[in-house]
C-alpha cells in the first residue's frame, strides 16, 4: 500500500503541491487557521516532497502563494465586513479573537503582519484586524508578501531536506506514526504548560 501510494505521488506530484498550497491558505484564513494543524500537516507535505525529491521552487512558491492569498483574504474581510464582524458568528460567541488581534496590532502597527504570522492561536485574526483599522492596503501587501517568503522558507526548507534523509516508508508504518503521534503530543503539552505558566505569572 505504502509503494503504491509514493508510487502515485511520484507520477502525480501535483497533489503535493496542491495540499501544500491549500494549507498554506487555510491555516492563514480567520476562524479556518485556528482549526486547520497547519504546521504539522505542511511539515508531513515537505518531508514526503523531500523524499520523492520533488521541485522545492515549486513547493515554496506553492506554500508561499498560498500563505500571502490566505492574509489578503482575511485582510479584504476585515476591510470590507468590519462593522458587521464583531456581532455575527463565530465572533459575537468570541470576542476576545478580534480583541486579542487589535491588542497586538495596536501595540506593533504594521509588523504585526509579519511578526502575527510566526504566533499561535492569534495568527489567523491579526490580517482581519488589520482591514478592519483600515491599514492602508499597499503596506499591508509588503508585510504580507515579506512574511510569507520567511515563512515558507522557515517552515517548508527544514522538511524538505529532513525527508531526503528519512525513510519515508517506515515514517508511514506503525511505528513511525506511532512516533510522530508521541512527538505531538509532548508539544501540545509543553505548549500549553507555557501558556498556563504565563497566566499564572501575570496574574498579581
Amino acid at each position: 500500500m505504502i509503494d503504491s501510494l509514493l508510487g502515485f505521488l511520484t507520477l502525480h506530484p501535483e497533489y503535493i503541491f496542491l495540499t501544500v498550497f491549500a494549507v498554506a491558505l487555510c491555516e492563514s484564513l480567520a476562524v479556518v487557521g485556528i482549526i486547520v494543524p497547519g504546521v504539522g500537516l505542511i511539515t508531513a507535505a515537505s518531508m514526503m516532497a523531500g523524499n520523492l525529491q520533488l521541485n522545492v521552487g515549486i513547493i515554496l512558491l506553492c506554500a508561499m502563494s498560498g500563505a500571502f492569498l490566505g492574509d489578503a483574504i482575511s485582510f479584504l474581510l476585515g476591510r470590507i465586513f468590519q462593522p458587521h464582524l464583531p456581532h455575527v458568528w463565530p465572533f459575537k460567541q468570541h470576542p476576545d479573537w478580534i480583541e486579542s488581534g487589535h491588542e497586538f496590532f495596536i501595540r506593533h502597527g504594521g509588523k504585526s503582519i509579519f511578526f502575527g504570522r510566526f504566533i499561535g492561536p492569534i495568527r489567523p485574526f491579526i490580517p482581519m484586524v488589520a482591514g478592519m483599522l483600515a491599514m492602508p492596503i499597499n503596506r499591508f501587501m509588503m508585510w504580507n508578501g515579506l512574511s510569507a517568503v520567511i515563512w515558507g522558507l522557515a517552515y517548508l526548507l527544514p522538511g524538505y531536506y529532513l525527508g531526503e534523509q528519512l525513510n519515508i516508508k517506515w515514517l508511514l508504518s506503525w511505528q513511525g506514526l506511532a512516533a510522530l503521534l508521541v512527538i505531538s503530543a509532548v508539544a501540545v503539552l509543553a505548549s500549553y504548560y507555557v501558556k498556563h505558566s504565563k497566566q499564572h505569572t501575570q496574574k498579581p
